[in-house]
């Protein structure tokens, strides 16, 4: 009864008594009663406690629906962070559940039946399915919940194309279908008015850009495969707030709106072939905090509105060919020239498909295409004269040469291709695309193996150096089988290994897989083909034995930036990511350019199907064996203890020493604590005497911060890798705005 004075109810100046709790009428408790619980008055419905206890059997007895019965009081259930079930007279309007699925439901699940059960819940307005393994495609009758506010089936197994039905869901807000596997083309979406969210991050989707309703305040695309021109129709966006079109093959010239839309405030266009120059007068919206468009193809200057650099907004250009901004990590003119040519020249299809676009085209530039298009032919036709050979070992899906016993694998799926081709495109770098090898092809570049070439011999693995005949240092690294698999199942888990490509990563180029003594039904051995990095690790080129090398302070934060770059890509590139990895300093390779690179990460587990107590493995040996990940809180764990292994990376970046034993790491962080709460200015005195006076005290001071959050001892505390980047970006913008400022007050 307290409660209810409390709320209001039953507001008697001798509420404590026991006496005048007599006076209330068996009425007004009643009253009370089904005021505060409207759906005790109206249980839920037979038929929808049914169809939640056959969405429990169908989804095969997740964690979050253990205990269900059918004695279960759904709609009084306690909401906790994997399952929430909301109710209103007597119906289910709300259903949320996130597992922990590290691999797809068996192959008893239809997703047509699924559907067919939650559609028995009509009255749902929020629909959120999150990593249950939910496979298959998604079936039309998604349109079947016509008051659906919020939809997400975020991290699950999805394939096949976004049935046009979902764009009849015109109460849609949210509709998130991110870290699936759909393909094809994505339905026209401007009849969902009321889209405030759309995510279909981490897809195959594409080539063609969908069109769109004019009310999305959140639009996320990338990590798929758009090749087409970023549209006009992005200028009606008037509410949009956060763009991500990163990892697409999005061509042509950015559009200057983008940058002065109303409400933007994160604008990301990376890792695309957006070519041409920003206009020297473009305006940016004040609201705008973020601006990425590093790795692509742009030319020219910086804009004065995204090349100051202040507090309130960060910047990213590397990877491009400008000439101004961040010019030390620039490619030169003619990487980007010969880009843009391939990026601008229009597609077959295009050309007979609208004329009216050609005409203009012709109109305004059709003598400098005509003119390119000529030059860029006759080199073709050169270049093909000269260098027959390398149209064969360029072509991602050649098939095998004549004589070459190669093993075939399936095609690639549009995401590896997308990864490819840009590592084709940066070919400075040394990155080249995935192959399968034959073993004669190895046995040449190791000279049969030669004893000389042996980098490591262990029980589990023996790598060796190797020279291919493109020129190309590699590391092959042979590995036995744990246990024996099918040569498909094999070949599925190759696929997946194939993935493992970043500009970050010393990256897996390619594979050969050694036959069993069956002769080819089941495989024994696999050798993996890697880049092979000669610069030495980032501790080298922070000791002073190295010192005409040794890195600056805008350097080694660009190299933790490219570190923390290639986990972020680990922790996501497969579900569960791919943790645990051994970040230690000498595990982080620079090559030639000094770009920082990951070696020695793990490789991505299959399910343990021998073990009773579930978790994955990797079936290769020399490899780091996963089978205790049996949670994906453990998976969590993971990611947290990268997040410390990367602090003392940091830690080591900025003092020039290993950290050494914990009782020196406790000492260093208890230093490190008590400057930045009495005088940060200090920060100075334990900084790498090697880069003393070249860095901003408050750059310094945010790298710092950054690092102690990483090692906390509660693993809960440390940042996410996300937040990370973000604040060691935030550093980088506060050293260049401070390096090219007049005003070196802060100058050591």
């Amino acid at each position: 009864m307290q409660a209810f004075s409390k709320m209001g109810f039953l507001a008697h100046p001798k509420a404590n008594s026991f006496p005048d709790l007599c006076i209330v009428s068996i009425a007004a408790v009643s009253a009370v009663f089904f005021l505060c619980f409207p759906s005790a008055a109206q249980p839920l419905s037979p038929s929808q406690s049914k169809a939640l206890l056959r969405l429990q059997r169908l989804l095969e007895y997740p964690p979050p629906l253990a205990g269900w019965s059918n004695a279960t009081a759904f709609c009084y259930l306690s909401p906790s962070p994997s399952l929430s079930i909301s109710c209103s007279g007597g119906r289910v309007t709300e259903l949320s559940i996130v597992g922990g699925a590290s691999r797809p439901l068996s192959a008893n699940f239809s997703s047509d039946s699924f559907f067919t059960t939650l559609s028995r819940l009509p009255d749902l307005t929020t629909l959120s399915l999150v990593s249950l393994g939910l496979r298959g495609p998604l079936p039309a009758k998604v349109n079947r919940f016509s008051s659906l506010q919020v939809l997400n089936l975020s991290s699950n197994y999805f394939s096949g194309v976004i049935p046009p039905e979902i764009s009849s869901i015109t109460s849609l807000q949210n509709l998130v279908l991110s870290r699936n596997s759909f393909n094809g083309t994505v339905p026209g979406l401007h009849p969902l008015t009321a889209l405030l969210q759309l995510d279909l991050s981490g897809n195959r989707l594409g080539p063609d850009f969908p069109s769109l309703s004019s009310s999305l305040v959140t639009f996320l695309l990338n990590n798929n495969s758009f090749r087409d021109k970023l549209p006009d129709s992005l200028a009606s966006l008037d509410h949009l707030q956060k763009l991500d079109l990163s990892s697409n093959q999005l061509n042509g010239w950015i559009p200057a709106f983008l940058f002065s839309l109303p409400s933007v405030q994160y604008l990301d266009l990376s890792e695309n072939r957006l070519t041409g120059e920003l206009p020297a007068n473009l305006s940016c919206s004040n609201q705008l905090g973020y601006v990425d468009i590093s790795n692509n193809l742009i030319v020219g200057g910086l804009p004065s509105c995204i090349q100051s650099n202040s507090s309130t907004r960060v910047v990213l250009s590397s990877g491009n060919c400008l000439n101004s901004g961040d010019f030390g990590f620039q490619h030169p003119s003619s990487y980007c020239n010969q880009g843009a040519l391939a990026a601008v020249l229009p597609s077959a299809n295009k050309i007979s498909g609208s004329k009216s676009n050609l005409g203009l085209i012709f109109a305004i530039v059709g003598g400098v295409i005509a003119g390119a298009v000529l030059v860029g032919l006759l080199v073709f036709l050169i270049f093909k004269k000269l260098r027959p050979e390398d149209r064969e070992a360029n072509n991602i899906f050649s098939t095998p040469s004549a004589g070459k016993s190669l093993v075939q694998v399936a095609s690639r799926s549009p995401a590896e291709a997308r990864h490819m081709s840009h590592a084709i495109r940066i070919g400075t770098l040394g990155q080249t695309p995935y192959r399968v090898f034959s073993m004669e092809e190895l046995e040449d570049a190791t000279n049969s193996f030669d004893p000389s070439n042996l980098i490591e011999d262990s029980p589990q693995a023996q790598s060796y150096k190797g020279w291919l005949q493109d020129g190309c240092w590699v590391v092959i690294r042979h590995l036995k089988l744990r246990q024996k698999l099918s040569r498909r199942s094999l070949l599925q888990y190759m696929d997946i290994i194939s993935k493992l490509r970043h500009h970050h990563l010393v990256s897996i180029v390619g594979h050969c897989i050694a036959s069993g003594p069956d002769g080819g039904n089941t495989m024994d051995s696999v050798f993996l083909v890697s880049e092979h990095i000669t610069n030495g690790n980032l501790r080298d080129h922070l000791g002073e034995w190295r010192n005409r090398d040794m890195m600056t302070w805008p350097q080694r934060v660009s190299a933790v930036i490219g570190v923390a770059r290639g986990i972020q890509f680990l922790h996501t590139v497969t579900v569960p990511g791919i943790t645990g990895n051994d970040l230690n300093i000498q595990n982080i390779l620079l090559d030639q350019t000094l770009t920082a690179k990951v070696s020695n990460y793990n490789l991505p587990t299959l399910p343990n199907l021998k073990s009773n107590k579930g978790g994955s493995e990797s079936p290769l040996t020399g490899t780091v064996d996963k089978g205790h990940l049996s949670s994906i809180g453990t998976v969590a764990n993971g990611e947290k203890e990268d997040i410390y292994q990367l602090g003392l990376i940091l830690l080591e970046i900025i003092t020039g020493k290993s950290t050494g034993s914990r009782s020196e790491l406790d000492s260093l962080r208890a230093k490190f604590q008590k400057i930045l709460a009495d005088n940060p200015a200090n920060l100075k005195g334990l900084a790498d005497p090697a880069i003393r006076g070249s860095f901003a005290l408050n750059s310094l001071r945010t790298v710092v911060e950054v690092s102690l959050s990483c090692i906390s001892k509660d693993p809960k505390q440390r940042p996410s890798i996300d937040d990370i980047l973000w604040n060691l970006q935030y550093s980088v913008q506060v050293q260049d705005g401070w390096g090219s400022s007049e005003n070196l007050s802060f100058q050591m």
